[in-house]
């Protein structure tokens, strides 16, 4: 009689452990603003790529400090003007093993100045001869691309389609990116807009564009982590 009670005790135990691992289970995000420190990255008179990263990550984490949300975890590769490499970037993103990581950049033209508009990147395809490495690389690609097209479609109604009158300029695979090289999770590299188009600078030196940017990056992260739970 009293291993079958605790037989009982033990599969109610079980259960509830189990509820509550999956109820504490976070959709969690690392978000990497590029360059850094002495890596200024794009630089277009005054206005360096490093700068715009950082300040765009800060309005996001300041979307999710005062609208926090249930479930999600957003981890930050620096939070200061502070080199980090992109080895260190990729240590980061292994350890913590994130369902997504996003990497901030703004882009640049030295020749067009005409060229312009919000870019979103995936890993590129990989096929090896290990069977078990192609299908982690597969996955991983296909997550990516399934992440970029929720970008990608949320895009058209967002502030910066209708409102801003950003184009979307690419949505395309991504060769010779270390943190889609070297990393195991998905990941997408978003490009803002052309610090050297003199329509996109318009936008990027209004704060409300930023914010716009911040916000519909928030929005978005929520409803992939949704649609993921």
């Amino acid at each position: 009689m009293f291993p079958e009670i605790c037989k009982k005790f033990l599969f109610i135990f079980l259960i509830l452990s189990f509820f509550t691992l999956s109820a504490e289970k976070k959709f969690t995000v690392v978000i990497d603003p590029g360059h850094g420190g002495s890596n200024t990255g794009a630089v277009s008179g005054n206005v360096s790529e490093k700068e715009l990263t950082l300040a765009l990550a800060a309005k996001i984490r300041a979307f999710f400090k005062k609208h926090p949300v249930q479930g999600i975890e957003i981890i930050y590769t620096r939070s200061d003007d502070s080199s980090v490499s992109i080895k260190e970037r990729v240590e980061l993103i292994e350890r913590i093993q994130p369902d997504l990581f996003i990497s901030l950049h703004f882009n640049s033209q030295k020749v067009l100045s005409t060229n312009r508009g919000f870019e979103i990147y995936y890993p590129p395809d990989f096929v090896s001869k290990d069977a078990a490495s192609t299908a982690l690389f597969y996955d991983k690609v296909n997550r990516s691309f399934n992440f970029g097209a929720i970008f990608r479609d949320l895009y058209f109604k967002a502030n910066l389609h209708t409102t801003w009158r950003l184009p979307l300029n690419m949505f395309s695979q991504k060769y010779n990116f270390g943190l889609f090289d070297d990393t195991t999770v998905p990941g997408l590299l978003l490009e803002i807009a052309y610090i050297s188009s003199p329509e996109d600078r318009a936008c990027i030196e209004n704060p409300l564009f930023t914010a716009d940017v911040a916000w519909f990056i928030y929005d978005t992260i929520i409803k992939i982590a949704e649609k993921n739970r």
